[in-house]
């Protein structure tokens, strides 16, 4: 199928439910598609559920293996383990739980008001018992509030009806998750968007057992397969706005700073919530752009100086304002973040600019906006663009990286040579291991790093925690700082002892940094740690994908020899007996290696 037939992510979400099957089975696999197998668990019906997945993987570019259990299956398929879940040895399981289970065993129950806790540990339970077994990615469905209403407006108060039981078993199951590493698809939210009288169907209940009505599936998976892929490495890591009735009301360049509704008028209030809406996405570390047809000075001087703006100059991390085409200007923000296409989403309320970008770039996000922007924040929650883990140090920081990499760049014009550049920044290197602090970001980096990943192997947090541990490992982290400021953790490297050989199992860095010898001094501290290892080689593997081009050539630029080929994985080794530490001007700092 073309790509530029194939629906956006965002679309998935609003397709009628026969129409995102039928456009799945259209789908051919490729060579070299990424594939996933996922279990399926639930104690409500899951046929549909389990085709709407498979065919929302595939328009995203993925190829699902989907083992779904028998109906009701949940404890028996997890406590067995010799049952077909463990066989299948899943990537992904999924526990489909439905507040419809739930209403005869609340019925029966003599002990209401302990109910709540003993379902939550149940699950909890159940958490445990796959983590002991596998090191799948766990996903959790929370509970649909009931429309159930015995007392009226007190309902949620008494603690002995099944509304208050089951908020308190989805609050007591999202306090358990953050812990046992579990993800939590918010069915409650999805339900209530589109309506519960609707969502929970007592027909379709009773005659299928289906949780939900079919037509509301689609929107429901969709956000599964978020919660999926944020840890493939997908996700929106910067949002591309238009600014003339998009961010505020009226057009700068004909009506004037001074006549932009923003807050003052029943309008302008919209443009104002929405603004603070991105400010939201912002402070989680998503990254804001701004990409309008206008004249440059005249937007900063809106961004600076309107006194009702929510949003500044300095909230931005790009800002290309001119009366150029706007796919010209896409990619110059592109090249300024050095992010791929697909990392990005363009909210523009003109339709000829939307379809232009939509077609010059179809991994980009670009969804239909409402004409009316009270409408916006309620579209953006729909289609859920922002799926995320919790935001890293390093996430909350991105914005001062790219600002003080303005500054780096107007130092660096001043200089004709790159180590006169690098001694002018002073430059420091913080070699650290996996420890509490720096782990969370060395699993971003792992999960999400595409462009410099020689291997593109995905490590769980567990996998890294066991890595850390282990004597024949040597696992770091690079930290990088200049005296324009932090740059956080930059890069991570795996190396595994195997016999002499020193394996890079893993080598990521941020393409932030590139161009300035930070390539040169990894390399040097892995040629060190081999050592320590006891090594005399080190070996590198490109495994090639559509994404990591730019590291193609990085091992013979670093005086690795080809070692051979294994199919279109590229061996490399450096004999490190000859290899000579060159001088560069960073300040290395490193903790004395323990014995």
């Amino acid at each position: 199928m073309d790509l530029l037939n194939l629906p956006q992510a965002w679309e998935l979400a609003d397709l009628p439910f026969h129409r995102l099957i039928s456009l799945g089975r259209r789908i051919e696999r490729k060579d070299g598609q990424p594939n996933l197998r996922i279990a399926l668990l639930g104690d409500a019906a899951t046929q549909h559920y389990g085709q709407a997945l498979a065919a929302t993987l595939k328009l995203r570019g993925w190829w699902p293996e989907i083992y779904e259990a028998e109906f009701d299956m949940i404890r028996q398929e997890i406590l067995n383990p010799a049952s077909e879940l463990y066989r299948f040895d899943p990537e992904v399981v999924i526990l489909l739980t439905a507040t419809q289970a739930l209403y005869h065993r609340f019925a029966r129950s003599a002990e209401k008001a302990a109910f709540a806790d003993s379902v939550s540990s149940e699950i909890v339970e159940l958490w445990k018992r796959v983590r002991s077994r596998s090191n799948a990615i766990l996903i959790q469905h929370n509970f649909v509030v009931p429309l159930n209403r015995p007392f009226g407006n007190r309902t949620a108060s008494e603690r002995e009806t099944l509304t208050s039981t089951v908020t308190r078993i989805n609050q007591s199951l999202l306090d358990a998750a953050s812990e046992q590493g579990v993800k939590i698809v918010d069915t409650e939210f999805q339900a209530s968007y589109h309506g519960k009288r609707h969502w929970l169907d007592e027909r379709l209940w009773c005659q299928a057992k289906q949780a939900l009505s079919p037509s509301f599936i689609p929107s429901l998976v969709k956000n599964v397969s978020d919660t999926i892929l944020v840890e493939r490495g997908a996700g929106i890591k910067c949002v591309i706005v238009d600014l003339d009735n998009t961010m505020w009301g009226g057009i700068l360049a004909e009506d004037g700073a001074d006549r932009l509704e923003i807050g003052q008028t029943e309008l302008g209030l919209a443009f104002q919530r929405f603004q603070i809406a991105l400010l939201e996405l912002k402070s989680r570390g998503v990254l804001l752009a701004v990409c309008s047809k206008n004249d440059q000075a005249n937007v900063a001087d809106v961004l600076k100086n309107h006194p009702d703006m929510i949003l500044r100059w300095d909230d931005f991390a790009a800002v290309v304002a001119n009366f150029g085409d706007k796919a010209s200007n896409i990619l110059a923000i592109r090249e300024k973040l050095n992010l791929g296409l697909d990392s990005f989403v363009f909210l523009d309320d003109t339709a000829f600019e939307r379809s232009l970008i939509r077609t010059a770039f179809p991994a980009m996000q670009v969804p239909e906006l409402s004409t009316d922007p009270a409408d916006f924040i309620s579209d953006l929650a729909r289609w859920n663009l922002f799926e995320g883990r919790s935001a890293t140090a390093e996430d909350l920081a991105r914005l001062a990286y790219y600002q003080a990499d303005d500054q780096r760049q107007t130092i660096r014009e001043k200089f004709h040579g790159l180590d006169d550049f690098i001694a002018e920044l002073g430059m420091e290197a913080h070699i650290l291991p996996f420890d509490s602090y720096a782990l969370p970001r060395v699993l971003q980096l792992v999960q999400r790093s595409n462009q410099f990943n020689l291997t593109t192997i995905r490590h769980s947090e567990a996998d890294l925690r066991q890595l850390a541990a282990d004597r024949d490992v040597a696992a770091f982290c690079i930290r990088l700082a200049d005296r324009l400021g932090d740059n956080g953790i930059i890069a991570t490297v795996i190396l595994r002892k195997s016999g002499s050989d020193a394996i890079v199992d893993t080598w990521i860095m941020s393409c932030r940094v590139l161009g300035r010898r930070v390539e040169d001094l990894t390399v040097q501290v892995m040629a060190e740690k081999a050592r320590q290892l006891g090594c005399h080689r080190l070996v590198g593997r490109y495994i090639p994908t559509t994404k990591n081009g730019i590291v193609e050539n990085l091992y013979p630029q670093q005086g690795f020899a080809a070692a051979g080929e294994e199919g279109t994985t590229r061996v490399y080794s450096l004999d490190l007996g000859q290899y000579r530490r060159e001088s560069i001007p960073i300040i290395i700092h490193e903790p004395e290696p323990q014995t």
